[in-house]
């Protein structure tokens, strides 16, 4: 694995996508294991103005003939969630290996037509969920492991982002259309339970609600409204395993965080961000645990009685994209499956249809 390297083509890879010139470009150009052949946009213009900057590459403004070149062994998919399945299924056709941005495509129907696509094919396969890459989740789930709280009790989690509510900038506006797959459930909630199912293991049934306070915004840039159709609070109860209750609280429009807090018989473990916009997987993430011997001897609870185990003070959100990349190249290069793959990315889709589906009908949806 030392002196291999994969070649990568990035679709999306224009210097202009925030996302993309902040987390793959560098991670990937950081990397002893990628080398960054080719970029594709939809001008020819910013891909070449990318593809210079990044050095004499190949620039395509339609991703398609990168598809065919053989200087390209694997594909990043850095556009909005309704050109994925397009671009997906023509990737697996095409023989590469594909590194998908969450959500892998626009529900379920769309996500069942890749999986069926993928049939026998041997390509490797990873969705960009990255927020087990954190050392800080990773600890989590050694305690957990390891019995450290004793049995789990419940779950509680809260996940709120100042977006999605009553505002918004254009750049960002198709963020409140239902159809463009980038609503408070599928992406604050996903990346979200992400966490919780690494952790431990599938949700086994859910039941929710959901409210909108919202049905318009405002755009920031030009004072203009928009209409808004996606929900900004969904409450979602579940089991995890069939015996771990579990309660998630999702808020759009309300002050940003993310607290996952576990207790046990023995005590309570706490991850959060301590700076948040309601993105885990972005890090920043701290580990906290109060621990005690049984309930008895606790007169009243107090913050001093937590301890600080770890605290993320490393790059954001480049670290986790960094360590997804490092994962799936070894995945590549030797034949492992540790990375997240669209296997599991259509679980997750699973499981959003069904918490949909429950806060619609208000039935308790049991899952596979």
């Amino acid at each position: 694995m030392e002196n291999k390297k994969i070649k990568v083509g990035i679709i999306g890879g224009s210097i202009r996508n925030r996302w993309a010139s902040t987390t793959h470009i560098p991670a990937l150009i950081k990397s002893k294991h990628h080398q960054i052949t080719a970029i594709a946009t939809t001008n020819m213009e910013s891909a070449k103005e990318s593809a210079n900057q990044i050095g004499e590459i190949e620039a395509y403004d339609n991703y398609k003939e990168m598809l065919a070149s053989k200087n390209v062994d694997m594909i990043i998919v850095s556009v909005k969630a309704p050109f994925h399945k397009e671009i997906v299924l023509n990737t697996i056709r095409a023989n590469k290996h594909i590194y998908c941005e969450w959500p892998l495509a626009i529900g379920t129907i769309e996500v069942e037509s890749i999986m069926k696509e993928m049939g026998q094919s041997t390509i490797k396969h990873a969705i960009g969920l990255q927020s087990r890459q954190a050392d800080e989740v990773k600890l989590v789930k050694d305690m957990i492991d390891n019995d450290e709280i004793g049995n789990i009790l419940s779950i509680n989690m809260k996940v709120s982002t100042h977006a999605k509510g009553n505002w918004v900038d254009k750049a960002g506006s198709y963020i409140l259309d239902r159809k463009n797959g980038a609503t408070l459930l599928t992406i604050n909630g996903g990346h979200s339970l992400d966490v919780i199912t690494f952790i431990f293991g599938h949700f086994t049934e859910v039941q929710a609600n959901h409210h909108t306070h919202y049905t318009e915004a405002r755009i920031m840039d030009n004072d203009s409204t928009i209409n808004k159709n996606i929900e900004d609070q969904y409450l979602i109860h579940g089991k995890i395993n069939n015996n771990i209750p579990i309660v998630a609280h999702l808020q759009g429009g309300a002050y940003p965080q993310f607290l996952l807090e576990i207790q046990g018989e023995r005590g309570i473990i706490r991850l959060y961000q301590n700076q948040s916009i309601g993105h885990p997987q972005y890090g920043g993430l701290s580990v906290s645990l109060a621990k005690y011997d049984s309930t008895q001897t606790i007169t009243t609870s107090q913050n001093s009685d937590f301890t600080v185990l770890m605290e993320d003070n490393k790059e954001v959100p480049f670290t986790n994209v960094c360590r997804a990349h490092q994962s799936f190249a070894k995945d590549i290069l030797l034949n492992t499956n540790e990375t997240p793959n669209f296997h599991y990315a259509s679980y997750l889709h699973r499981l959003i249809t069904a918490i949909e589906v429950s806060a619609e009908t208000g039935e308790k949806i049991s899952i596979e």
